[in-house]
């Protein structure tokens, strides 16, 4: 197949990180290797443009084949891509790709800017091979949106799994059972404009993943499968691991159902279930990784318990009931940092352009910059944003720094502006 997929600059840009959408992070890459991966596998030419201007020229001088626009910050599966073209091939230009809804689009819908209609997401990539386009004007995505708008739609088949996981929140009336209906697909299509969404792509990155290396090695997934002797679930968990070169598991760790990197280390009594690895990643005794993408070169400290966090690379993580966080290059979190992770009443709500917007979560913790550190005894609100660079420390007078000789024996004592006093008279005589 010829064509080509053309990519226009978007313009958004990730906070905390500052970074173009065409940096965020998934697993193991940027967006803009995954574009062009997904597009290179299909037989197209991935040009990348800075204004419709230029996209219309490409457009025009295009060879035979189909040829696509999309925006930069869009996350396309290739499974959902090449089922696009697929889709689109005896349509008339423009078509653009919609995806029914269901759990997989909404996993990662909230805060996107995706077209809403009825029952379908129509998201910014249209086949326009053949067709007349307007006239360019300077924002790409509104321009993009004008060729969407009056297209047809091409609904792309795909198959969920969806497994419902309870969540650490009070029930209530509205929602009595709160559960996280977790979609497993390699059907995905997703618009990165939020840290969140950076976040949620990654958390669902494992059914992608392991979905596209299946699809690859059927042979090699068949093996490990009858290698199990049994199809339960536990056991074919046990044999779906995919280990790089050099990879060191220590006997007495458990992994199942994970992807490693070269050179991962996975040091005494660590657990890793569920989650990519990058090289060089180092997961120290004792800790537990579970549904969690990890960054290039990142260490997990002794005994940290991560659920569903993903970090970028050359990240250092260590904290007990670390949850639903996303965690910049280079960035330090101390074991004894807090990260509150759940609101009991209601949904977490983030900074998104310039206003606070309900994350429609009641289970999410927060976003760390790059290179920025939290120390210990630091707690953080759900849905915060760490700028990049930023250092948090505790409190002075919260560390007892001077202990009196004269404490009677046998009486309770608190940390008073950094001393020890008599329970009672903290605060001053009384």
């Amino acid at each position: 197949m010829t064509g080509r997929a053309i990519i226009l600059a978007s313009g958004t840009v990730i906070a905390p990180f500052g970074d173009p959408a065409a940096l965020a992070f998934f697993s193991g890459e940027r967006l803009k290797e995954t574009q062009d991966r997904a597009f290179s596998k299909l037989g197209l030419e991935v040009l990348r443009v800075a204004s419709p201007a230029e996209a219309i020229e490409l457009v025009k001088s295009a060879p035979a084949g189909p040829v696509v626009l999309l925006l930069d910050r869009l996350y396309v599966s290739e499974k959902a891509a090449a089922d696009f073209l697929k889709a689109t091939k005896k349509l008339k230009s423009p078509v653009a790709l919609a995806l029914a809804v269901d759990a997989s689009v909404e996993y990662t819908r909230p805060l996107s800017s995706v077209v809403n209609e009825s029952s379908q997401i129509v998201h910014d990539m249209v086949r326009v091979d053949g067709a007349d386009l307007p006239a360019a004007t300077n924002d790409a995505a509104a321009w993009l949106r004008t060729i969407v708008g009056g297209a047809r739609r091409a609904l792309v088949p795909k198959r969920v799994i969806v497994v419902d996981i309870p969540l650490p929140v009070i029930p209530s009336q509205d929602d009595p059972r709160p559960i996280l209906r977790y979609p497993v697909t390699s059907t995905i299509v997703c618009s990165i404009e939020h840290w969140v969404h950076v976040l949620w792509l990654n958390q669902i990155a494992f059914g992608i993943r392991w979905m596209e290396l299946l699809r690859k090695r059927p042979l090699w997934a068949l093996f490990r499968v009858l290698l199990g002797f049994a199809f339960t679930r536990e056991r074919l968990l046990l044999r779906l691991v995919r280990r790089g070169r050099g990879v060191k598991i220590h006997p007495t760790a458990h992994v199942s159902g994970s992807i490693l990197g070269d050179g991962v280390v996975v040091g005494p009594q660590a657990t890793v279930r569920n989650s990519i690895l990058g090289p060089g990643v180092i997961v120290s005794d004792h800790a537990v990784l579970l549904n969690s993408v990890i960054g290039d070169r990142t260490l997990v400290t002794e005994n940290t318990f991560g659920v569903s966090i993903v970090t970028y690379p050359d990240a250092t993580v260590g904290n007990y009931k670390f949850q639903m966080c996303l965690v910049g290059e280079g960035a330090y979190i101390n074991p004894w940092a807090g990260f509150v992770d759940a609101k009991f009443i209601g949904h977490v709500k983030v900074s998104h352009h310039g206003a606070l917007v309900s994350t429609e979560r009641a289970f999410l913790g927060s976003c760390v910059g790059h290179r920025a550190r939290v120390a210990a005894k630091v707690l953080i609100q759900s849905g915060r944003e760490i700028p990049n660079d930023t250092v948090i420390v505790m409190r002075p007078d919260e560390v007892v720094s001077e202990v009196p000789k004269d404490m009677p024996a046998g009486q309770p004592h608190v940390r008073d502006r950094g001393t020890l006093v008599p329970l009672g008279q903290e605060g001053g005589a009384r």
